[in-house]
């Protein structure tokens, strides 16, 4: 169909307001709204392009709560609001029959809510509102399910609920209806904070899912605990009901328990990994069930992993894969260390990845490194894509986040996890090639100029030091190897992280990065080393420019990237004719 952009009424009162769009008939609408004031009931007026009228009321709330229309006549429907008792935040539309092919249409967005469309044209971003943790990734039948923590109404964190995207390429992305909602009573009643926070996915039955998550609620006891639904239809969750609603027996545990990562063992059993601490050490535990369709009987088995902290913090987001290739038998456990603003081993919330054999019930280290060496990279979640290993990271850092403020973000690239000569190697997925254009014609030693801000850049150092220098309007950025260390320099400003960290490398063979408008990607051998800086800007990378001093470089390439089909654009603007992935 053909997609008209929204447009805003004319208001009849000052205090009027709305939109109207281009619909057809058998598409849904799914519109956020809330009272003014908090607490009592607010009211949205729809005319179809038949003239007929209703009116969708939402309850008595908090916060914005999502309501349902089916469109009934094709052409422009009108909505319209009194914003001295009604706020609303986002209105998208999608057809139900070819919504998982087609994605949905944003059509019109309050400016809170409103989607970055300058920044984050190479990655997974959310169509309006707030991201953080992927979660539930999984491919089934070729294509790649990616949920994540989401809040649609604001720029902001707040009450958690499941954003939705598919992938056939891992690399362009379809954004799909919120999948997950929070408790309606964390909406309605200002005294219960929480949500539906992070976790996983497994397959269902007839092509379904079942999905894992923590649930929250400040002041309860205790405060977190594990629940699951199901989707038959892969867009939206059905009823959850609770899995696991205590602590573990173990001496001096804190409060928090979250996040359920849920695979099947090599002992063919269900397995779930949660994240928590006690007084001395951040934890990994580990339950089974018997129950085939993991829906019942999780027993707690033990602790997995013990990362002892001279200053005790949660893991959080952990996962278990199995390796493959040279892995073959070897298993990966990955998690967070979440401190908030506070250092971590050195870093503002580091994550660390763990090589060693699980036999089922316990883990035995062999290998170990840490996930990122500039730290825009948290909650990495794997998953196996056509039998092989792989994940995405959320590309921010907690310690550059205040709740209350409007903060911006995106997924990184999927990564391949690969054991290779004794080391685990995280190169991006083989798909990112799909995003080259064209190479530009120019030398790295001379510069080169980045059209839009959008590039791939790869040399090999023969192990020489050098300086990679990225051109930007607003602050200086380098990547520097001084032939044992590797560091991304900047003068950016960043609240509340250490100012040098450089990691110890040795001599490096190969860079790779991946230049996008707010996001910035470093792999160095082969994915041995990465790096994601996450740039808090609108501004793009200009040009690039190579110092390696008189060392020969080889095979120096740049090559113009194309955005995403996915990448967030403004209400109402038309997805491109090959949005399809």
């Amino acid at each position: 169909m053909t997609v008209e952009a929204t447009s805003r009424h004319a208001p009849a009162t000052a205090t009027a307001a709305g939109f109207t769009a281009r619909v057809a008939a058998g598409e849904v609408l799914h519109l956020w709204q809330r009272p003014v004031p908090a607490g009592a009931a607010s009211a949205v007026s729809l005319r179809e392009a038949d003239g007929s009228a209703r009116t969708l009321a939402g309850p008595a709330s908090d916060d914005f709560q999502m309501t349902t229309h089916p469109v009934a006549a094709t052409g422009d429907i009108a909505v319209a609001w009194d914003t001295t008792g009604t706020q609303v935040s986002v209105c998208y539309a999608f057809a139900p029959g070819t919504v998982a092919e087609a994605g949905i249409r944003v059509l019109w967005t309050a400016p809170q809510a409103a989607a970055e469309t300058t920044r984050y044209r190479l990655h997974l971003a959310p169509p309006f509102g707030w991201m953080n943790d992927p979660n539930g990734l999984i491919t089934r039948d070729g294509r790649t399910q990616a949920f994540y923590q989401h809040y649609p109404s604001a720029l902001h964190w707040d009450t958690m609920h499941w954003g939705h995207a598919v992938s056939d390429n891992l690399v362009d992305w379809t954004h799909l209806p919120v999948f997950l909602h929070p408790r309606a009573v964390l909406l309605a009643d200002p005294s219960h904070q929480g949500g539906a926070f992070s976790g996983s996915a497994i397959p269902g039955p007839d092509g379904g899912l079942r999905v894992f998550y923590t649930d929250r609620e400040d002041g309860r006891v205790p405060p977190e605990w594990q629940m699951t639904a199901t989707s038959a239809d892969l867009l939206t969750a059905g009823p959850s009901a609770v899995l696991i609603d205590d602590h573990p027996p173990l001496p001096g545990f804190g409060n928090d328990l979250r996040d359920p990562y849920v695979f099947r063992g090599p002992d063919g059993l269900w397995k779930m990994v949660l994240a928590g601490n006690d007084e001395t050490a951040a934890l990994v535990l580990l339950y089974e069930t018997d129950d085939p369709e993991a829906a019942t009987g999780w027993r707690f088995v033990g602790v997995l992993h013990r990362e002892t902290l001279p200053r005790s913090v949660p893991a959080e987001c952990p996962c278990v894969l199995p390796l493959d290739g040279e892995g073959a038998g070897l298993h990966v456990l990955i998690f967070g260390l979440i401190g908030h603003h506070g250092p971590v081993l050195g870093r503002r919330n580091p994550s660390l990845a763990l090589v060693g054999r699980f036999d089922g019930r316990t883990f035995e280290k062999i290998a170990r490194r840490e996930l990122d060496f500039v730290g825009d990279c948290y909650a990495f979640q794997g998953f196996l894509h056509e039998g092989r290993p792989v994940g995405m990271a959320w590309g921010a850092n907690w310690a550059d986040v205040r709740k209350t403020e409007d903060f911006t973000s995106a997924m990184t690239f999927v990564r391949r996890l690969v054991w290779q000569d004794g080391a685990l190697l995280m190169p991006p997925a083989e798909a990112v090639e799909t995003l080259r254009i064209a190479p530009l014609p120019a030398t790295l030693a001379e510069g080169v100029a980045l059209p839009d801000g959008l590039a791939e850049i790869a040399f090999e150092t023969g192990g020489a030091p050098f300086r990679l220098d990225f051109t930007h309007a607003e602050n200086k950025l380098a990547l520097v190897h001084d032939g044992t260390t590797l560091e991304l320099v900047d003068d950016w400003p960043v609240r509340g992280r250490p100012v040098r960290n450089p990691s110890e490398t040795g001599p490096l063979s190969d860079i790779r990065v991946f230049v996008d408008v707010g996001l910035v990607e470093i792999y160095a051998d082969g994915g041995r080393w990465c790096g994601t800086r996450r740039l808090d800007s609108d501004s793009p990378v200009t040009a690039v420019r190579l110092d390696a001093g008189a060392a020969p470089i080889t095979n120096a390439r740049v090559w113009q990237l194309r955005p995403q089909h996915g990448a967030p654009r403004p209400a109402g603007e038309p997805r491109p004719a090959e949005g399809r992935n």
